[in-house]
């Protein structure tokens, strides 16, 4: 009899981690795809260790037993995540002196035409913003294509050179940490503008800050030759980074908003 009264905390302890992980998933934007079955599989890992001691320690306390059980998960949990952020795999980058790398890991979030220096995205009212007040500092060219690459913290988070060149210019802007689900925090948060330059094209790659983001660190300097799929910097916990691409003929974009994206791996254009 006493086995049958454990049904309930296993239903309800199973109920209150699928109810954790679903809703910290939704929190931080994790794709369903990702997050739900780990969901359901920490609960049934909560209900099993709940069962597994039940059995070892048949008389222990109902309370106890639901602590720890809950405990488990969630330790592994958090140890998975610092474990996906912090990972820093090698990368093999495809061949082709034409071609333009993903310099995050993450989802496409827009692919926009700037012209006239103007980023269309209505951040002011009905106004445009100017494309130097979102980089901090002048772009050579005044007509670009922008990618936004939307990063979650289970992303890996270092950043990779799209193209080989020089690196012409870094710019810190500083900024808040707001939440970048608000279009005023491309232009109001902390955020990093590099600048790499090779004899045919010039890229701008704008590494923003988010709610909890409190680092964004650079791994060259200004000057400093870099190799396509290169390693360029670090930006810590889930945000965002937007590629510039100077507009030139022949210039070809090869993704579309809503594709995953990998740094130094994925071609999303040419020339």
């Amino acid at each position: 009899m006493r086995s049958n009264t454990y049904i309930m905390p296993y239903l309800l302890l199973s109920s209150m981690l699928l109810l954790f992980f679903v809703s910290w998933s939704r929190k931080w934007e994790i794709d369903p795809k990702r997050s739900v079955p780990w969901s359901i599989a920490m609960a049934v890992l909560g209900s099993l260790v709940l069962a597994a001691r039940h059995n070892v320690y048949p008389d222990s306390a109902m309370a106890v037993d639901i602590l720890i059980a809950g405990v488990v998960p969630i330790a592994l949990t958090v140890s998975a995540v610092a474990y996906l952020f912090f990972r820093d795999p090698d990368r093999i980058s495809p061949q082709g002196s034409n071609l333009i790398l993903s310099p995050a890991d993450g989802r496409l979030i827009y692919v926009n035409e700037i012209s006239n220096g103007e980023v269309p995205v209505a951040v002011k009212g009905s106004n445009r913003i100017l494309l130097s007040e979102f980089t901090g500092q002048p772009f050579h060219s005044e007509k670009c294509v922008q990618l936004g690459i939307a990063m979650s913290f289970i992303d890996v988070h270092v950043n990779r050179a799209p193209i080989a060149g020089r690196i012409v210019k870094i710019r810190r802007i500083p900024g808040s940490f707001k939440s970048l689900k608000h279009l005023t925090s491309l232009v109001v948060n902390e955020r990093v503008f590099t600048q790499i330059d090779s004899e045919d094209i010039k890229i701008g790659i704008v590494q923003i800050a988010s709610r909890l983001v409190r680092r964004i660190e650079c791994y060259l300097n200004e000057n400093d030759c870099v190799s396509r799929g290169e390693r360029i910097g670090i930006i810590k916990f889930g945000s965002q980074v937007d590629l510039l691409i100077s507009h030139r003929d022949g210039l070809v974009i090869n993704v579309k908003v809503g594709d995953d994206l990998k740094a130094g791996r994925s071609v999303i254009g040419s020339y």
